[in-house]
């Protein structure tokens, strides 16, 4: 969950992290299956400390509807600014 609200939070001051919560939100499930695929196919031999971090973002935003959870938490933070 600290995940999810980090990534929140980065979503009020950076657009470019929203746009891409807001379009994985939107995806269906067999585009959310390929893109997983596409991002583990990208990140399967980087290794660097950015490509990891990068891969772990990912990772979170694409499991268990977490970029659904992230921009119902977003919203929450916009209102409390």
């Amino acid at each position: 969950m600290e995940e999810i609200r980090v990534i929140a939070e980065a979503c009020v001051t950076d657009e470019r992290i929203y746009d891409i919560i807001y379009s994985v939100s939107i995806m269906t499930d067999e585009e959310l299956r390929e893109f997983r695929a596409k991002v583990v196919n990208y990140f399967m031999n980087r290794n660097s400390a950015e490509d990891m971090e990068a891969y772990k973002f990912y990772k979170v935003i694409l499991e268990d509807n977490n970029a659904k959870k992230i921009l119902e938490l977003y919203e929450e933070l916009k209102k409390q600014k």
